[in-house]
């Protein structure tokens, strides 16, 4: 035979239980919203505490060689030859910001002959070629935009939507080069 559920009448709970599991229940509630919030703010303020200052680009700080055999010597005009690119940074500034692509674009040795630019580009902020294309231009290995050294790193090719900031430079009480001013713009990615 079927078995019913009994019809004998149930002990309800008292209103001092109901109002206890209401408290255990907003108390659990709360602590599992301060976990989530406690989730996203412990990763943030993991990365700012490993964020560091930048130092800005100063007037008066030599051109060094970023890379290769020269690395850390000062850039000499003398060194370069008309459609050279070499990337340098100011002395003591080794930050990625800092980064100098330098262009020789035109003979002689006297700061006319050169063009600085930033060597992080405005697309998405991957670190230019230091090398010329064979088209003279300065090239982002990332997504192909071209940037003309000769026309102020103006864009003219790929998706970049912005030259390249200038930054103006001059020669040094030592014959380097040196930087004579900040970048013209803003770094990378704006």
């Amino acid at each position: 035979m079927a078995q019913f559920p009994s019809t004998e009448p149930v002990e309800s709970d008292s209103p001092e239980e109901i109002t206890t599991r209401r408290r255990v229940m907003k108390d659990l509630i709360a602590f599992s919203v301060g976990a989530f919030a406690l989730a996203f703010a412990l990763p943030a303020l993991a990365i700012k505490s490993l964020s560091f200052e930048k130092k800005a680009v100063a007037a008066g700080d030599s051109l060094v060689y970023a890379t290769g055999e020269k690395s850390g010597q000062p850039v000499i005009p003398g060194d370069l030859k008309a459609g050279d690119g070499v990337q340098a940074f100011p002395n003591g500034n080794n930050q990625p910001d800092a980064l100098v692509e330098l262009v020789k674009i035109g003979d002689g040795d006297d700061i006319a002959a050169f063009a600085a630019y930033s060597a992080i580009c405005t697309h998405l902020g991957c670190t230019v070629n230091a090398k010329l294309n064979p088209e003279g231009h300065i090239s982002c290995p990332c997504h192909a935009s071209q940037f003309d050294p000769k026309d102020g790193a103006k864009v003219v090719g790929g998706p970049a939507g912005r030259p390249l900031p200038s930054l103006p430079i001059k020669i040094g009480d030592d014959g380097s080069i040196a930087v004579d001013g900040p970048f013209s713009g803003p770094i990378g990615v704006q």
